[in-house]
């Protein structure tokens, strides 16, 4: 707790020294280094765009600066440092893997991801492996993303299943500016990593294009730690009228990882080779009272797994291989009916499957399984003065489940100029996915979805023109059958027996000091009464950016304490600090060199148990702006 009291204090010094500010409600443009005087509005906690400052649901925006500043192929790095309470697990270099020992596992208020509690969406459609109900974090690249709205809490009422600890919305790249505008980065550094990207986007008239590429390779800070990577992701739009317009996107991303095992047991042969993709097509209309849009999607996997063996064993006979898809429509329509109202009305169809299995003749696991959803909900808003209060209710039919009701509630009230109070109140819930159901010796076909019940209260004040602001959340989340492995008559099987309390703060406080001097930084506490893996009790981060002339400076630094590697009588929990820099010089306005290290003080640290990570790593290269 003394720990949590400091790390707390620290955080707050920003703005005893500084007053400070959230940039992620200033978009900054980073060649002319002005901040952007605009009414920052999201998306993903209504469907349509709502100012951020009167949505009662708690929002993180992180924008296009900070992903490109940070120089990663992997989105999951930065938003681990801009969102608080979000952790993501690693174990090397680059690249998470799948499969046992693998990484990248979302962990947000003590929902696992890797459990299928975090939803990940791309442009508002779900995206995770169905047969196992988890996330693949390899196929989540900073290039394609324009900005990333994280919704803080349960997101079920507009998203369904899997967003009962929140949802991470990635929206695409688009084309902004009239005219070809091409740019590229070319970056190698410590264990022979090399990250190179290309990206093109095109505007004239009615038509609008972008297109980008990615390959990672990595050496590995290991024996049998390499990764590679090669990704592609291209988006097409049209507008067909100034109240009609129609997109298409595709993104296709191919990774091979290697697992060494643990320190204490290295593996030999444990590869995974992972294909990922994902397509869409939306129609969208905006007229004067009316705007709403029909979007279709469809993702797919192909997983071919090594399990890999130990010292003095012998290699398997067979690999592990998996196919899914899931495909869908979702149809909504938003009307304002009368002065400071809107209601929107919403209609989700999902079909999704997969197989898997080892010896296609003896070891088949899901046998081409297929389920389906289909949901229907209702989301209100309505001003009332300083007021604004919202109200949805989904209903979620499943082909094995029946019916769920999920209602949402929230209000934000205006208590001064730039202060505002929100308080909402949402339910979560989540199917149980087919691993549980139908693989391996644990499966039971019998469970029932889990459920959650999330409360917020949060406080948002921006200050000095809204150079300053700061936004503290306080949470309450409970839920309960939980599935978990349990012995029944003397073996293991999933059952609906877990419940759980969990309860924190969430602080964001950023300061626009000079026009090219900011800082940022977050704070998150979190209690579990019951801890899983991969969740910090402490979580801060703190960052400055400065942009001399020519040159752009940026440190980092994050302190994680009490971070569960293990649980159960004999936990182990890790603590550590990061510090991170990353130098740039702009001689030319096309032209970038830059350097960066991460981890500068060398730390001994881990977020898997038995999986070290490096100490201090290194990269270089340059970016073209056309």
């Amino acid at each position: 707790m003394k720990k949590g009291l400091l790390l707390l204090i620290l955080s707050c010094l920003p703005l005893i020294i500084c007053r400070a500010e959230n940039i992620t409600t200033i978009p900054h443009d980073t060649l002319t280094n002005k901040s952007v005087d605009l009414v920052e509005v999201v998306v993903t906690g209504s469907r349509i765009p709502v100012s951020r400052d009167v949505m009662p649901v708690p929002v993180s925006v992180v924008h296009r600066n900070l992903i490109e500043e940070s120089g990663e192929t992997s989105l999951l790095p930065v938003l681990m440092q801009q969102v608080p309470g979000l952790f993501v697990t690693s174990r090397g270099v680059s690249g998470y893997g799948v499969s046992t020992g693998a990484a990248g596992g979302i962990n947000m208020r003590g929902f696992a991801g890797g459990s299928g509690r975090v939803l990940i969406l791309i442009d508002g459609h779900p995206q995770y492996a169905t047969i196992y109900g988890h996330p693949v974090a390899d196929a989540y690249i900073a290039s394609e993303a324009q900005r990333v709205e994280v919704s803080r809490g349960s997101a079920s009422v507009l998203y369904g299943s899997n967003a009962m600890g929140g949802a991470i919305n990635i929206i695409t790249r688009k084309a902004i500016q009239d005219g070809n505008n091409l740019s590229a980065r070319l970056m190698g550094g410590s264990y022979g990593t090399q990250r190179y990207a290309l990206t093109d986007s095109y505007r004239n008239g009615r038509f609008s294009g972008a297109i980008s590429g990615n390959y990672e390779r990595t050496d590995g800070h290991r024996i049998n730690s390499e990764f590679e990577s090669l990704s592609g992701f291209a988006k097409l739009g049209y507008d067909i009228s100034e109240e009609w317009k129609v997109t298409g996107n595709v993104n296709i991303t191919k990774a091979n990882s290697q697992n060494p095992g643990t320190i204490s047991n290295p593996m030999l042969d444990g590869t995974a080779d992972v294909l990922r993709g994902m397509s869409g097509l939306s129609v969208e209309n905006r007229y004067g009272k009316t705007s709403g849009a029909v979007n279709f999607y469809y993702n797919w996997g192909d997983h071919t797994i090594n399990d890999g063996y130990f010292e003095g064993g012998t290699p398997r006979p067979y690999l592990f291989n998996s196919t899914d898809y899931m495909g869908g429509v979702n149809i909504y329509q938003s009307v304002n009916l009368f002065k400071g109202n809107t209601v929107t009305g919403g209609f989700d169809v999902k079909l999704y499957g997969g197989n898997a299995y080892r010896d296609p003749e003896t070891e088949v696991y899901a046998d081409h399984i297929k389920l389906n959803e289909v949901a229907g909900y209702l989301f209100a808003q309505q001003e009332f003065g300083r007021f604004m209060l919202n109200a949805g209710l989904r209903l979620e039919d499943h082909e094995l489940y029946g019916t769920e009701w999920v209602p949402q509630a929230g209000l934000s009230f205006k208590a001064a100029k730039q202060t505002h109070l929100k308080f909402s109140l949402s339910k979560g819930f989540r199917t149980p996915n087919m691993r549980e159901l139908y693989m391996y010796a644990s499966a039971n076909e019998d469970l029932l979805p889990e459920r959650s019940l999330s409360y917020d209260f949060t406080i948002a004040q921006k200050l000095a023109e809204d150079r300053m602001s700061m936004e503290l959340t306080l949470f309450y989340v409970k839920g309960d059958n939980i599935v978990q492995v349990v012995t029944v008559d003397g073996r293991p099987q999933n059952q609906n027996v877990g419940d759980f309390a969990n309860k924190g703060v969430e602080f964001s406080l950023n300061y626009l000091i000079l026009n090219n001097l900011s800082l940022n930084s977050n704070y998150s506490y979190l209690y579990m009464d019951t801890p899983i893996t991969g969740s910090p009790r402490n979580k801060l981060y703190a960052g400055l950016t400065y942009r001399p002339g020519k040159f752009a400076l940026n440190a980092g630094v994050q302190v994680i304490d009490k971070l569960y590697l293990s649980t159960g009588d004999d936990a182990v929990t890790s603590d550590y600090t990061l510090v991170d820099a990353r130098i740039a010089y702009r001689p030319l306005k096309w032209l970038e060199v830059f350097a960066k290290g991460d981890n500068l003080l060398g730390q001994k640290y881990e977020t898997m148990l038995g999986f070290p990570m490096p100490k201090a790593t290194f990269m270089g290269g340059v970016s073209f702006n056309l």
